[in-house]
C-alpha cells in the first residue's frame, strides 16, 4: 500500500491544505510572500516525511494484531508528534516568541493536532478499505477454486455410474445375442469417447447432450428391446445453446434404471427441451412412479451430484425438480445459457 500513488497524491493534497490551512490562522498569514512559501513548505515536508515513517511502522503490523485501543491510540500519537513538529516551525518562522503565555503555546499545539488528526485517520481508512478488498477477493478466489474442485468431485462420481449402467446392458446382451453385444461395445466406445470429452467441459451445447442421450438410448434399447421406446420433442434452432455437461444423461440414466427398469412391461421416455428467454428448460419424461423416500439406500446419487452441480455452477438461477403426473415421473431441469 506504500507504493499507491493515488493514496501518496492524496496525501500530499491533504497536507498542502493543512499548511495553507495553518497560514490562514497563523500571525505569518500577514507576512511577506517569500515567508508564507517557507512556512507552508516547511508544513508540507515535515507533513508528508512523518506521514510516510508513520505509515511505514503501521505496514510491518499484523492487522489482525492490532487492537481497538492500538486504532485510536496510533493516529493520537502521530498527530501529537507532527503537531510537536508544527509548533516548533511556528516558534522558528516567527508565529510566536518565547516567553509567551503557556496557554498561548498550548491553544497553538492543540490547534496544530486538530488540523493533522483526519489526515491518520483517513489512513486507517483508507488501510481498512484496502485489507477488506483484498480479504474478500481471497476469499472469492478460494470460493471459486472449492467450487471447482467440488464441480471435478461430482463429475468423477457421475462418469463411473455410467459407464457401470452401460456395462450391465452389455453383460446382458452377451448371454443372448452376440453380434447385437458387438455392436453395443461399439456404441459403448462412442459414448466413452463423447462422455469424457464432455466432462472436461464446463458447459456443453445442447447438440453433444442429444447426441449423447441418443447413443445412451439406442444401447438400453438393445437390452430393454420393446420395453423401452422413447421420443425427442426439441425445439428447433437450439444446437448450439449451452448446458452443463452430463445434465440430461443423468435424467436418462435415473428414468432407465428406477423407472422402465423396475416395470415389467417397460415403459416409454419422452425428452422435450425449449427455451423462454435466457432460460432452457430440459424435460424427460418416463413411466413408473417417484418415491421421494425411497426403501433402498441405493441410487439417488446421480440426481443427488446433478442438484449440487446445478447449485454451484448457477446458484439459485437453476432449479431441478422430479414430480409424478398421469403414471408418469417427470424430471425437470431449468437453467441459464
Amino acid at each position: 500500500m506504500i507504493k499507491n500513488n493515488w493514496f501518496w497524491f492524496i496525501q500530499f493534497c491533504c497536507w498542502l491544505f493543512i499548511a495553507i490551512n495553518s497560514l490562514i490562522y497563523s500571525p505569518l498569514y500577514d507576512g511577506n510572500t517569500m515567508d508564507k512559501a517557507i512556512y507552508i513548505l516547511a508544513y508540507l515536508i515535515i507533513g508528508f516525511t512523518c506521514a510516510y515513517f508513520y505509515c511505514s511502522v503501521v505496514e510491518r503490523q499484523n492487522p489482525d494484531e492490532i487492537s481497538t485501543f492500538q486504532f485510536l491510540l496510533y493516529p493520537l500519537v502521530g498527530s501529537c508528534l507532527i503537531g510537536l513538529f508544527f509548533t516548533f516551525v511556528d516558534y522558528l518562522l516567527g508565529g510566536f516568541e518565547i516567553p509567551n503565555s503557556f496557554l498561548y503555546v498550548s491553544m497553538s499545539y492543540l490547534e496544530n493536532i486538530w488540523f493533522v488528526i483526519p489526515c491518520f485517520f483517513f489512513y486507517h481508512l483508507f488501510r481498512f478499505t484496502v485489507i477488506y478488498q483484498d480479504r474478500k477477493q481471497r476469499t472469492l478466489i478460494a470460493e471459486n477454486l472449492l467450487e471447482i474442485s467440488e464441480l471435478e468431485n461430482l463429475k468423477k462420481q457421475l462418469n463411473p455410474h455410467f459407464l457401470f449402467n452401460a456395462l450391465n446392458s452389455i453383460k446382458a446382451l452377451t448371454l443372448f445375442d452376440g453380434k447385437q453385444a458387438r455392436e453395443s461395445i461399439i456404441q459403448l466406445s462412442d459414448l466413452l469417447r463423447l462422455s469424457l470429452n464432455l466432462g472436461e467441459l464446463q458447459r456443453a451445447t445442447l447438440s453433444e447432450e442429444l447426441k449423447l442421450a441418443k447413443n445412451y438410448l439406442a444401447l438400453e434399447k438393445l437390452r430393454f428391446d420393446n420395453r423401452l421406446t422413447y421420443e425427442f420433442n426439441i425445439q428447433p434452432d437450439l444446437d448450439n445453446v449451452l448446458i452443463m455437461p452430463m445434465s440430461l444423461n443423468t435424467m436418462l440414466e435415473n428414468a432407465v434404471k428406477h423407472g422402465i427398469g423396475q416395470l415389467k412391461t417397460g415403459g416409454k421416455i419422452i425428452i422435450s427441451a425449449n427455451t423462454d428467454k435466457n432460460i432452457v428448460t430440459i424435460v424427460v419424461e418416463n413411466s413408473g412412479f417417484y418415491d421421494p423416500k425411497p426403501k433402498s439406500d441405493q441410487g439417488g446419487i446421480g440426481l443427488e451430484n446433478l442438484q449440487k452441480r446445478l447449485a454451484l455452477q448457477f446458484g439459485k438461477n437453476a432449479s431441478f425438480t422430479i414430480t409424478n403426473s398421469n403414471n408418469m415421473v417427470i424430471s425437470t431441469i431449468k437453467m441459464p445459457f
